[in-house]
């Protein structure tokens, strides 16, 4: 049943909130800028910005909604959140899909950590795999409240380094940004969708996928529904603004940067002699960032006590066996299921609407919309001390 307690929303909270939702989704795709060239810079200024507000729209629903919902169903795992919003069989397929996908994606985030160091500083590859898996093996084993004090603490940070390299691209030449879209006529840049409104969905529906269990479990961490509405916006406008600053960048110096592999270190590399290194270790962290919670994704979906032996042993098992996966291009697979994530995050952003609608109805009649059967904690989150 629905949580009764003080209606006061703690600032710390929300900061907390807000960078743990940042710092789970702004990933190497973020960070590399890859992200901010195929699914907004690529359409131009008026594209960019018209996929940026849908984006924009779909991050605040879904974090201020899966946080609200999470807060008051308090589930042992927040996988379950799945059958919440889905029904039973859907449910239990994004149940089992969900899980696997993290996996994949985890082992390829452990895969690019070490192409990340190799590139920049000519390390063995192996180097940053091992350092990274054995960073995020370390991170899980504290548990989701070690997880989200991390998180929380890392994610600003690197969002306000990449905002500072983004920013440098607008102001080192303004006046790209309105040329941009004659100089997009005449070059051949990697778009993520046919069209910016269908790049405006997509970009957020793959995310949503990877977040909303991981916002159900985080939705305990929240008083009243209140921080957690206000936790939800505060993470998804930070992102979405993020985001924008990096794509506006990269659209003023469009010419440069377009054919790059991380073009976002073309740009660091303009400020200042060295830059480029120290964004190599900005890119690690944005690495690490996703990692962790996909990582702790996969184990919670099996032993949802994350502090448990059991816990720290799966968390050991996922991540031996994804070393030995990042020793393989990834390329077809990733290719495959991005896509596919994607269409299915689109399905699972539908789910969320008609079960919000459901609920709204529902609460009109005086049900309870939060009385199901499924394993729940009993105790309120801790007050701030």
């Amino acid at each position: 049943m629905t949580q009764t307690t003080s209606k006061r929303i703690r600032v710390g909270t929300v900061i907390t909130t807000m960078g743990a939702i940042v710092a789970y989704l702004i990933g190497s795709g973020f960070a590399t800028g890859q992200e901010g060239l195929q699914y907004f810079a690529s359409f131009g200024p008026a594209g960019a910005a018209g996929a940026l507000v849908i984006t924009l729209i779909l991050y605040c629903y879904v974090t201020a909604i899966v946080l609200r919902d999470g807060r008051n169903l308090r589930l042992q795992s927040g996988n379950k959140i799945f059958e919440y919003y889905c029904g039973k069989y859907i449910g239990k397929f994004f149940g089992v899909f969900a899980p696997l996908f993290f996996f994949c994606l985890y082992a390829v985030m452990l895969a690019g950590a070490g192409a990340t160091l190799n590139e920049q500083f000519g390390w063995n590859g192996q180097v940053g795999v091992l350092a990274m898996a054995a960073a995020v093996l370390l991170t899980v084993m504290l548990g989701l409240d070690g997880l989200v004090a991390i998180l929380s603490k890392l994610g600003p940070i690197i969002v306000a380094l990449c905002l500072v390299v983004g920013l440098s691209g607008i102001v080192r030449n303004p006046q790209g940004i309105a040329e941009s879209a004659d100089a997009l006529a005449g070059i051949d840049v990697l778009q993520a969708a046919p069209h910016w409104a269908v790049s405006g969905l997509n970009f957020p529906a793959l995310g949503i996928l990877m977040l909303v269990p991981f916002l159900a479990s985080l939705g305990r961490k929240v008083r009243n529904n209140g921080e957690a509405v206000a936790g939800g916006l505060a993470g998804a406008i930070t992102l979405v603004v993020a985001v924008g600053v990096v794509a506006f960048g990269l659209l003023a110096n469009i010419g440069d940067v377009y054919n790059n592999q991380i073009p976002m270190l073309w740009i660091a590399g303009q400020l200042f002699s060295g830059a480029g290194s120290i964004y190599s270790v900005i890119l690690f962290a944005g690495i690490y960032t996703t990692a962790v919670p996909l990582l702790w994704a996969v184990v919670n979906r099996v032993e949802t006590n994350d502090k448990s032996k059991r816990a720290k042993l799966l968390a050991l098992i996922a991540t031996v066996v994804a070393v030995l996966l990042a020793q393989v291009p990834f390329a077809e697979l990733v290719n495959f299921l991005y896509p596919v994530a994607g269409y299915l995050g689109l399905v699972l952003l539908a789910c969320i609407g008609i079960r919000h609608l459901r609920n709204v109805l529902d609460r009109k009649k005086g049900i309870d919309v939060y009385a199901v059967e499924f394993e729940r904690l009993d105790k309120e989150p801790a007050a701030a001390k």
